[in-house]
């Protein structure tokens, strides 16, 4: 059964054309306060596999996916559901509409974050790859295929996965707070005595009625010399407040 997934998060899309910015289309949320470790210690790139605790994965596994949900083994991952989506392209930024492509629904039960995971499906002889990355512990998120694969109903016959990357999302040292200012800004304090060199802000897509994370692509901002109980605002690239959450901090 063909789902659109763009009314799962049409309050996000609502009224935003290709290429648009993000002000000007948003009623303004209440304040969030949210505060991280500076002690985070992840990479943008993609990193190289080392066992987890919880998760662990080998550079490539292989299951046969006759039916979902379907529990990735050696991982907390589960795919839930292969749907079809029609919306704004977002896993390269250019926000291109796009109708009738494979999306992926895929939940992570553990308590430990997943920094990247690639994900491909067999379907009818063709190979779809779906790419995550950061997605926080008890998080749901929705996947579009790489290549812009239709969706397509038939049996999916097997699952490789493979670079499933466990990320340390503690953020308990409360050593950066990150507050909400205004429609598209974030507003963030160095609440240490000791200067912050580089602070990188990751944030992602996110649809609050359903707790969805949309995209597998995360976006970062940069605060460079962040000096003892600075606070400073800055304005994200494609940060929607109450569309938008940030996922997780680092220094640098």
């Amino acid at each position: 059964m063909k789902v659109l997934w763009w009314v799962v998060i049409a309050a996000f899309f609502l009224g935003m054309g290709v290429g648009t910015g993000l002000a000007g289309w948003m009623e303004p949320k209440s304040e969030t306060v949210l505060e991280f470790s500076s002690e985070i210690q992840l990479q943008a790139t993609l990193p190289q596999t080392e066992p987890a605790e919880e998760t662990l994965a080998p550079t490539e596994n292989q299951q046969e996916a006759t039916s979902f949900p379907l529990a990735l083994q050696y991982t907390t991952l589960v795919v839930e559901a292969l749907s079809s989506y029609d919306g704004p392209w977002l896993e390269n930024g250019s926000e291109e509409n796009v109708i009738g492509v494979a999306a992926l629904l895929v939940h992570n039960t553990g308590t430990i974050g997943i920094e990247y995971a690639r994900i491909s499906l067999m379907q009818n002889g063709q190979e779809m790859i779906f790419d995550a990355t950061y997605i926080p512990p008890k998080g749901s998120i929705l996947l579009l295929e790489e290549n812009k694969s239709p969706y397509c109903d038939a049996p999916v016959t097997q699952c490789r996965y493979r670079t499933v990357i466990p990320g340390d999302f503690d953020m308990s040292q409360r050593e950066v707070r990150i507050e909400e200012e205004g429609l598209g800004s974030l507003k963030v304090t160095n609440l240490t005595e000791e200067p912050m060199h580089c602070v990188r802000v990751f944030y992602k897509h996110h649809e609050g009625q359903s707790d969805l994370y949309v995209g597998g692509i995360t976006y970062s901002v940069v605060i460079p010399d962040l000096q003892p109980g600075e606070t400073r605002i800055v304005t994200p690239y494609r940060y929607a407040c109450g569309y938008s959450l940030v996922v997780a901090v680092v220094e640098e």
